[in-house]
């Protein structure tokens, strides 16, 4: 009898970490995109230079993690001007805000998709912010997206310009493998 009670919590004990267990992804690549209105034009952009962890099983979302860093300084417009314009003190102060941070605090699934939701550091503000994702995994290899709104002026990017618009269309793309 107890030869089977010991089997049997051993037995519970592998399925359990099985159940549980969750897969650390290495960042591949990672492409942060964003499009803003401004003076009645869409200016679209990038940030290079992304830095994460990811932390993610579809099976234990409540132990998942998703967090991201992007240097603000790396801000790519296509235009030097507007780039150098955008690091200084009215836009992201890039000198004594050099990141911008993104840490999940939960993660649930609605539907086909899964939806995260974020605390956001951008120039010393913390805001939580609902970021809808899609996953889709091939073997060893794993794809996130998410396409999300944000407010600038809750963050204190821009000021109270009139001529742009306060919402920020921001999408990511990463390709991660298991590690």
């Amino acid at each position: 009898m107890k030869k089977t009670i010991l089997i049997l919590l051993v037995m519970l004990t592998v399925a359990a970490t099985g159940v549980f267990a969750q897969t650390k992804w290495k960042i591949n690549k990672a492409d942060v995109k964003f499009k803003i209105r401004n003076a009645g034009i869409n200016v679209s952009g990038s940030f290079e230079g992304f830095k994460g962890k990811i932390i993610f099983s579809p099976d234990n979302l409540a132990g998942s993690r998703l967090i991201g860093i992007i240097q603000t300084a790396t801000i790519n417009t296509g235009i030097k001007g507007r780039d150098r314009h955008l690091r200084k003190e009215d836009f992201f102060h890039a000198i004594k805000y050099p990141v911008i941070k993104m840490k999940s605090t939960k993660i649930v699934k609605e539907g086909e998709q899964y939806v995260a939701y974020f605390d956001v550091f951008i120039k010393g503000v913390t805001k939580n912010i609902k970021v809808p994702f899609s996953y889709a995994k091939n073997g060893n290899t794993a794809t996130f997206k998410a396409s999300f709104k944000i407010n600038r002026r809750d963050f204190g990017v821009g000021g109270k310009s009139l001529i742009m618009s306060n919402t920020a269309k921001i999408a990511l793309n990463i390709t991660a493998a298991a590690s």
